[in-house]
């Protein structure tokens, strides 16, 4: 199948949504040149290049007096307490706040990107909801292997697919990285839309069709209306980057549907990893038979972030806006590994004085600093996760940790009663804060990855819409990026 030639756009267009982006990646540009150092340092290295005394000598003063529930509550906007907060350190909070993406689901409207396509009418949702008053009796069927996290997310997107296929005009969809195969099940027979699952991992192809299996004999036996709907197909394949590639695969998925009836069809990634979200968008804006997207980012620490030679595109960045920013738009991989994390999560458990666990950063901070002492060539490695309880003594916790070295490259008896690492350990609070600074700032680096994503659509005439879909306590990574195709 040829690709889909599209004229596209030196830059993006000039709507109020996407003039509004261009301007906040500026901004965040700037913002990252003054504080970007607290995003590309790495907490493990706290006491080894001494990062408390790099922050401004003003927020030294402030946050050597501030509680962990009393930060918390400032990062969050919930405090109602007098302190004076260095202008600076309010500021930046103002700043995120006004930049960032909003992540309430319930009150943020979408971010839209109008000039290139005609508004549609919002679908009634009644048409999109194709389960018969037996929902209750499908519901239970379907949540048997699914957690709770999984099923709220599901619910969601399966939505919001839905309603994207009705604008669309199609009735199948492709579900990429479908794993056990969970989402696609709701949407073909919640939905009656025709799935074809792409998975390359064997072991969960074998899973899902074994789940799908059970769930049909399950619903022809208690659900008999859903008797004549067809189950997910799944097709074992590996989404590739390159431009041939994704040709292949687009003749490939409309084999999988079959010549009848084909209306094109539609993508749907639920968290796809790293550069999988970027090869999903250009496989939509570049291919005719692609009439809607629906992604939700995830893993973003594994973005190709420099060009590769051959027929392979980076994962970031995408669009020309932020490409020409040239080495300004650079992102480095602490940066976007801590926006891959629970900001609202990791407050609640300051707020609650719920954050014992997250000692555990003080203490692998201090045993780098030991493991460094010893053997240079140990600096960042790899060792075995151990968590950290309110009783967890760091002796404890090193001789678990450091099981995968060698005996000689352990810490000593010797070592834990050293004057300079108890005084580090007594640190832990100032580890703790500066962790929550980073995650303060990470939103930055969500923002910017999915506003260049936004900017990729919209340069590409595909006019897309960015939203928080999702309760942030329950899936952090909330966004949902989606777009559709004008019909013809």
């Amino acid at each position: 199948m040829a690709a889909f030639k599209r004229n596209t756009c030196a830059a993006a267009c000039a709507c109020h949504a996407c003039s509004r982006i261009c301007f906040a990646i500026d901004q965040i540009f700037c913002t990252m040149r003054v504080y970007g150092w607290m995003l590309d340092a790495y907490v493990v290295d706290f006491f080894q290049e001494n990062l408390w005394s790099k922050l401004p000598s003003s927020w030294q003063d402030i946050l050597d007096g501030v509680m962990p529930e009393e930060l918390g509550q400032w990062i969050l906007e919930e405090s109602g307490n007098k302190r004076v907060w260095p202008l600076s350190l309010l500021a930046l909070r103002v700043l995120i706040n006004n930049i960032q993406i909003p992540r309430d689901y319930k009150r943020d409207a979408a971010i839209r990107c109008f000039s290139n396509v005609r508004q549609t009418q919002k679908t009634n949702s009644k048409e999109n909801d194709q389960v018969s008053a037996k929902d209750q009796r499908f519901d239970n069927l379907f949540k048997k292997h699914v957690k709770t996290k999984k099923r709220y997310e599901i619910d969601v997107i399966s939505k919001i697919a839905a309603d994207c296929a009705s604008k669309a005009g199609c009735t199948c969809v492709v579900d990429v990285g479908a794993g056990m195969g969970h989402l696609a099940r709701v949407l073909a027979y919640r939905y009656d839309l025709k799935v074809t699952c792409v998975e390359q991992n064997p072991a969960l192809l074998e899973g899902a069709r074994k789940w799908d299996k059970q769930l049909a004999e399950s619903l022809g036996k208690y659900l008999s209306d859903f008797r004549e709907r067809k189950p997910p197909h799944q097709l074992a394949v590996r989404v590739e980057a390159s431009s041939s590639a994704r040709r292949q695969l687009a003749e490939q998925l409309t084999l999988s549907f079959g010549a009848e009836e084909f209306d094109g069809f539609g993508l749907i990634g639920l968290h796809p990893c790293g550069d999988l979200a970027a090869t999903l968008l250009r496989f939509y804006s570049n291919e005719q038979s692609v009439k809607f997207i629906c992604i939700v980012g995830c893993c973003y620490m594994k973005l190709t972030l420099r060009f590769v030679t051959g027929d392979v595109e980076k994962g970031y960045p995408m669009s020309q806006h932020v490409t020409t920013r040239g080495g300004n738009n650079q992102l480095s991989y602490a940066a976007l590994e801590v926006a891959c994390h629970a900001l609202e999560k990791h407050c609640d458990k300051l707020k609650t004085n719920d954050f014992y666990d997250l000692i555990v950063h003080a203490y692998r901070a201090v045993l780098e600093f030991l493991l460094v002492e010893k053997n240079p060539a140990l600096r960042r490695r790899q060792l075995k996760n151990t968590k950290v309880k309110d009783n967890t003594e760091f002796k404890e916790y090193c001789k678990v940790a450091t099981e995968v070295l060698d005996p000689k490259d352990r810490p000593t008896d010797l070592d834990y009663e050293r004057t300079d690492v108890k005084d580090f350990l007594k640190q832990w609070k100032r580890v703790l804060i500066f962790s929550s600074l980073r995650l303060f700032l990470a939103p930055l680096v969500e923002t910017l990855v999915l506003f260049d994503r936004f900017l990729y659509l919209s340069e590409m005439q595909l006019s897309p819409s960015l939203k928080a879909e999702f309760d942030s306590r329950i899936s952090p990574r909330n966004f949902v990026l989606s777009s559709v195709k004008k019909k013809k």
